[in-house]
Formats: C-alpha cells, structure tokens, sequence
C-alpha cells in the first residue's frame, strides 16, 4: 500500500484540527459551500453545451465525479469530528501503546500522522 498523495485541503483540516481556536467545522463547510458552488456552475456547462460535444462531456463529468468526491470527503470529516474519536468497536483487536491497532500505526507513521 502506498502513502496518499499530499491534498491541500487534507492538510489544511489537519492543522485547523491543532490550531487552538479554530472552527474546523466552519472550515470545512466554507470549503463545501465553495465546492458545491463549482459543481453547480460545471453542472451549467455540462446542460449548455456538453450533450453535443463528447470530449467535453467527459471532462465536465470526471470535474463533477471528482468534486463530488471531495465533499463527501468533507461531509465524513465533518462527521468523524462531529462524533469525537471513537475506540474500536471490535474489543478483540490488539492495539499499541498509543490506542491503535498495529495496522493503523503503521499507516499513520507512512503518512506522517502523529498520534
């Protein structure tokens, strides 16, 4: 498995999570309203003038598939803050020092996370 690439908006959530006095909530959902707005205006092109030309079709639906990605992205961030970190609902499973399984600290050391 390799590292996900680096997203600017990823970093962006993770360092107002740490910055004291940050709403990263508003943070995210300044960013989702952005993103809607941009789906909506590729939404208008795709209407106007993508039915005739396939090219362009397909462009405007891959800038769609991907901007829809990144809100839902948002939408789960904005849920997993909402609900706070959860321990892991499988009792079963073995964790380290730092309460996550082997796996999950392995991922977050490739990827620079701190715990």
């Amino acid at each position: 498995m390799s590292s996900p690439p680096r997203d600017e908006l990823v970093m962006k959530v993770l360092v107002a999570l740490r910055v004291p006095g940050t709403d990263t909530r508003d943070v995210i959902q300044v960013h989702r309203r952005y993103l809607v707005g941009l789906m909506q205006q590729w939404t208008r092109i795709k209407e106007a003038e993508a039915e005739s030309d396939i090219g362009l079709g397909l462009v405007v639906d891959a800038e769609l598939f991907r901007l829809d990605a990144v809100v839902r992205w948002l939408d789960a961030a904005d849920g997993r803050i909402k609900r706070g970190a959860e321990p892991s609902a499988d009792p079963q499973a073995t964790t380290t020092t730092t309460g996550t399984t082997p796996a999950v600290a392995k991922v977050r050391r490739r990827i620079g996370a701190r715990g």
